[in-house]
């Protein structure tokens, strides 16, 4: 990489600025000489921009400079990239930042009121405060990648102290006690979308502010020293982390730490693998430690692998939200034992599934299932945690369905059933009733064994309803007031000549064929038949 040095100071892009005449690109480290402020005023691309002495490079509004910014001067206080325009401009660093190896010797610092957006990592340094990226005006400076505390003294990987700091990515603690990997010193806010871890010796974010706030939405681990806090609530400021605080492996290096007065927020506390049957390496660590008289509210509590508790301290209050949770471990076997908020929606059955009028949830909610009973559920069918006791018959059945409907046969409506029964005709009952009727087949041998072998009728005797038989007047009388075919012999007749003979109407042969047939006729049949009279008597004396 050639190094490219400032001939004086001006525009980072003109020949002139540089000794050679030559403008820093790709592979070039180009480096502010002593004395010397260069500043960026068109997009610039390089490797890496550095100083000495009281060089400086200035980043103006709308530009983008793709390079690391690492600070290389001796001179205490003087930081090698600054960004000094007002809201609301917007500078914009592509790479990383890295603080210098002499006292407050800082990569990149945003002194203004606009917003300095840097895409890559914040690194601390060597030098006392020689942090990689400081955010000292009102403005806001947003870092998208990883925040490193470094080895010298509040070497921190970034700073605040008024204004907003936005952080996507992780923090981590230094190599030595004191810096960390963030520091809030001042009405600021910082926050961080990532998980903050602390070192082997040093603390993860320190937030040591009287009216500051800080906001992490992501996991709090402490590490191995005493110093190793995740995160340190040292005045009376606020912090609120979402997401799980756990304990590091040296006594006093908690998750979170609240020195004074101030409030602590955070979803879970968990305690490290200390206890018994496993010290070896190990002390107490809680997840959340309060030492002071200030307040730690916790949604979540976790007990470690050997019973740690998770907090210590006064003033550890537990939040009731949806997702409070208590995690125990098992005294006489592997495993964990989670205990729920009674009334955490996703943890517990809907009111719609438990059954009318049973109190569950701590009592809070009633359930609205309507489940029936055993002994209304047929036998030996499941019902709820048992089974049905109800005795069906065919008897209760067939009466519960009759009772239900409404059948009136005449002047009202018959339910119409689904598969209705063939109903036969007059004519076909008739039919049937013919063809297989024993029953008249029985009246009819009764009938005619009552006649005698000899075809004269027996005697009748009174009947209770004796048929009205006519005599033989009204017989003659209905004869000859209605048969057509009488009156029409009569017609015939009344024509009839006095002496057919003699006018010829009737041949005298005919006549004579007719006597002759009439004089072979037994008298003593004729005797025999029946009048009117005898044939009524007779059909009373068989129907009797």
């Amino acid at each position: 990489m050639a190094l490219i040095v400032s001939a004086a100071s001006g525009n980072f892009n003109a020949g002139g600025t540089w000794v050679g005449g030559v403008v820093p690109t790709i592979g070039d480290e180009a480096q502010a000489a002593n004395g010397h402020t260069i500043t960026i005023t068109a997009n610039a691309n390089c490797d890496l921009v550095s100083n000495t002495g009281t060089g400086i490079f200035t980043l103006n509004d709308g530009v983008t400079l793709t390079a690391n910014v690492t600070n290389k001067s001796t001179t205490a206080s003087r930081n090698c990239l600054q960004f000094t325009a007002a809201s609301p401009a917007v500078g914009f660093i592509v790479g990383n930042c890295t603080g210098g190896t002499v006292s407050t010797a800082q990569g990149a610092n945003n002194s203004g009121t606009g917003t300095l957006n840097v895409t890559g990592n914040s690194v601390g340094s060597s030098g006392a405060f020689s942090v990689g990226v400081n955010n000292s005006g009102t403005g806001t400076t947003n870092i998208t990648g990883n925040v490193t505390a470094g080895s010298g003294s509040n070497a921190h990987g970034a700073y605040l102290t008024t204004g907003i700091l936005n952080i996507t990515g992780s923090v981590t603690g230094g190599s030595t006690s004191t810096p960390f990997g963030i520091r809030l010193e001042g009405a600021g806010t910082l926050n961080i979308t990532g998980n903050v871890t602390a070192s082997s010796v040093s603390g993860g974010v320190s937030h040591l502010s009287t009216n500051g706030f800080v906001n992490i939405t992501g996991n709090v681990t402490a590490g191995a020293g005493a110093s190793s806090i995740g995160v340190f609530n040292e005045s009376t400021g606020l912090v609120t982390i979402n997401g799980i605080c756990t304990g590091g492996t040296t006594n006093g290096a908690a998750g979170v730490r609240n020195a004074l007065t101030g409030t602590i927020r955070l979803t879970r506390a968990v305690g490290n693998a200390f206890g018994p049957g496993n010290t070896a390496g190990l002390a107490a660590a809680p997840g959340a430690a309060n030492v002071g008289l200030g307040v730690i509210e916790i949604e979540q509590l976790e007990y470690g692998t050997f019973g740690q508790s998770p907090t210590t301290g006064t003033g550890i209050r537990f939040k009731k939200v949806g997702s409070n949770v208590a995690v125990f471990n098992y005294c006489d076997t592997a495993g964990a034992k989670t205990l729920i908020d009674a009334t955490a929606n996703a943890a517990m059955p809907a009111s719609s599934d438990v059954r009318s009028g049973v109190s569950y949830a701590s009592g809070v909610r009633t359930g609205s299932c309507a489940v029936p009973s055993a002994s209304s559920v047929a036998f030996g069918v499941p019902v709820d945690n048992t089974t049905g006791t109800a005795l069906l018959t065919g008897a209760a059945v067939a009466s519960a369905v009759w009772a239900a409907a409404t059948r009136t046969i005449t002047g009202g409506t018959v339910d119409t059933l689904t598969n209705p029964p063939t109903v036969p005709t007059v004519v076909q009952i008739r039919q049937e009733m013919d063809s297989n009727s024993t029953k008249l087949a029985n009246l009819d041998a009764t009938v005619s064994s009552r006649l005698a072998p000899s075809g004269t009728l027996a005697v009748v005797t009174t009947l209770t309803n004796a048929p009205s038989v006519p005599s033989a007047a009204s017989i003659r009388a209905e004869i000859d007031s209605n048969s057509t075919q009488l009156a029409a012999i009569k017609t015939k007749t009344d024509n009839l000549p006095a002496s057919p003979a003699a006018t010829g109407d009737i041949p005298s042969a005919n006549i004579s064929a007719i006597k002759a047939k009439t004089d072979l006729l037994n008298t003593d049949r004729l005797a025999q038949v029946s009048t009117v009279s005898t044939t009524g008597a007779q059909l009373a004396a068989a129907l009797s």
